[in-house]
């Protein structure tokens, strides 16, 4: 029996620029022009009959239809990714030197990373710890995992799970008060963000329908590091996504206040240098990390 499938090169733009949310940075990625990219997306649109997007000014915004669309054909893609990579096994061999936070490192992927070791026993990640900033086209490193919104120019990113946040803070800062608190009594108590990521509470305040009295009282600290030890040391509340905080809730280092959550624009991504083909063992480790996220 025939598929009735639309042409892989429509699906390809698509899902490049709904992932990026942008049509400019999804040709940067496929190495088109934009022009090419939104034409697809056109055609695309035309053969399902469905808006696939919104057009505003500066991006593109993903209408129902469109996101639901855009994760099954990100799944379906990284299907196809990994059954070409299996399938060049005798390639897939070698040492990956990643740099990477330890924050991030010690709280979500090293824990994890012997299931890809299992998994793919040709290929060794080799993981460098460090906070430094490192200018990947001027060392050994073949990649960076990332958190941020994105946007590396003259790199390509990918993301790995976007934030989804909500309130947490240690035990003994809110001892006494019944759980679940009230949007209202969360923010009334000391908050934290990290460096630029200050609009979190603005957006989580505004899903609740309530205001925050005063945002110059929001406690910045240089990374979120130091923020997660301010809540862990009982200094404030913070917002946090799952993925962080799992280990610390099930320890009873931390409570979640209210279920809440947001999603942010800001995630986890890995990030390397444009080559003219891509790396299969490092395509295998980013694959592999989308999916323990997605768990």
């Amino acid at each position: 029996m025939a598929r009735h499938i639309p042409p892989l090169n429509q699906l390809r733009a698509f899902e490049a620029a709904a992932r990026h949310e942008s049509i400019k940075k999804g040709a940067e990625e496929l190495c088109v022009t934009p022009a090419a990219v939104g034409h697809q997306i056109k055609a695309l649109e035309l053969a399902l009959n469905t808006s696939l997007f919104r057009r505003r000014t500066r991006k593109v915004v993903l209408t129902a239809e469109g996101r639901e669309l855009s994760d099954q054909i990100g799944k379906a893609l990284d299907a196809l990714e990994d059954a070409a990579a299996q399938a060049r096994k005798h390639d897939l061999t070698g040492t990956l030197k990643i740099t990477i936070a330890p924050f991030f490192a010690n709280r979500w992927l090293l824990p994890r990373l012997p299931d890809f070791h299992e998994k793919h026993p040709g290929i060794e990640i080799k993981p460098s710890l460090s906070f430094d900033y490192v200018d990947l086209g001027k060392s050994d490193f073949d990649a960076a995992v990332r958190y941020g919104a994105g946007s590396w120019d003259g790199l390509t990113s990918t993301i790995i799970c976007n934030d989804c946040i909500r309130p947490v803070c240690a035990p003994q800062l809110v001892a006494g008060f019944p759980l679940p608190l009230t949007a209202r009594n969360v923010l009334d108590l000391n908050l934290a963000c990290a460096g630029r990521w200050r609009e979190d509470w603005t957006a989580w305040a505004d899903a609740a329908g309530v205001q925050i009295k005063d945002t110059s009282s929001i406690t910045e600290y240089e990374s979120r590091a130091f923020m997660f030890d301010a809540a862990l040391s009982g200094n404030a509340v913070i917002l946090a996504d799952l993925r962080m905080t799992a280990a610390d809730e099930a320890a009873g280092r931390l409570v979640e206040l209210n279920p809440l959550k947001v999603n942010r624009p800001q995630g986890i991504y890995v990030v390397s240098e444009k080559k003219p083909s891509p790396d299969l063992r490092l395509n295998l480790f980013i694959n592999w990390m989308k999916l323990e996220a997605a768990a």
